[in-house]
C-alpha cells in the first residue's frame, strides 16, 4: 500500500522528470495528478476500513450499593489503542441491571459492523449472550419453565445492539487484578448515586 511519504516521492520524481524532459505534455500532467488525486483517496478509505476492521475492546462493570439500591456502571472502550471510559449510575436499580448497563453503553460506543471482544466479570452478562438469548428468543422472551426473562427489556436493547456488530464474550474473575476490569468497577463504584 502507499503511504503519504511514498505520494511525495513520487511527485518529486515525476517533477524530476518534467524538468529534465520539456517534450512531457501538460495533458500527462493532469493525468498523472488526477491519478494521484484517487489514489490519495483509495488510501484514505483503506485506512478508514482498516480502522473499521481492527478489533475493539471492552471492559464492563457494575456494582450496586444494596440489591435492589443505588448503582453505577463502568466501562472502557479501547480503539485503534485509544482508551476511553465511561460510567453513570441509576438510583433504584440492581446489580444485574448494571452489568447488563455497563456493556451496551461500551457497545453503543462503537460502530456499527465493527468486530468486538468484550469482557467481563458477569457470567450472568456472558452466558445470557452467549448461551441463553436463543431459547430466551425463541419462546417470545420466556426462561424455560416459561417465567419471563428478567430485565428483559435490556436484554433486547443489548441484542439488537449486538447483532449490529460481531462480539466475542469473555468471562473474566471479579477482584482478581485484571487491569481494566479493576478500573471499570472504580468507575461503577465511583458512579454510584449517594443520598
Amino acid at each position: 500500500m502507499l503511504t503519504r511519504h511514498r505520494i511525495i516521492e513520487l511527485l518529486c520524481k515525476i517533477q524530476d522528470r518534467l524538468q529534465n524532459e520539456p517534450e512531457l505534455s501538460e495533458n500527462l500532467l493532469d493525468q498523472i495528478e488526477a491519478d494521484l488525486v484517487d489514489l490519495e483517496d483509495k488510501i484514505a478509505a483503506d485506512a478508514k476500513n482498516n480502522s473499521k476492521n481492527s478489533i475493539i475492546h471492552i471492559w464492563s462493570d457494575g456494582a450496586c450499593t444494596g440489591n435492589p439500591g443505588p448503582g453505577g456502571w463502568g466501562t472502557i472502550v479501547s480503539i485503534d489503542s485509544e482508551k476511553m471510559e465511561f460510567s453513570g449510575g441509576s438510583p433504584g436499580t440492581t446489580n444485574n441491571i448494571m452489568e447488563l448497563t455497563g456493556a451496551l453503553e461500551g457497545i453503543r460506543q462503537t460502530p456499527t459492523g465493527t468486530t468486538i471482544e468484550l469482557t467481563s466479570d458477569s457470567q450472568y452478562l456472558v452466558k445470557g449472550m452467549t448461551e441463553w438469548i436463543h431459547g430466551w428468543k425463541k419462546r417470545g422472551w420466556k426462561k424455560s419453565d416459561g417465567k419471563p426473562v428478567l430485565n428483559s427489556k435490556i436484554w433486547k436493547e443489548l441484542d439488537k445492539e449486538a447483532s449490529k456488530r460481531t462480539i466475542k464474550w469473555h468471562w473474566v474473575k471479579g477482584h482478581a487484578g485484571h487491569p481494566e476490569n479493576e478500573r471499570c468497577d472504580e468507575l461503577a463504584r465511583e458512579a454510584i448515586p449517594r443520598p
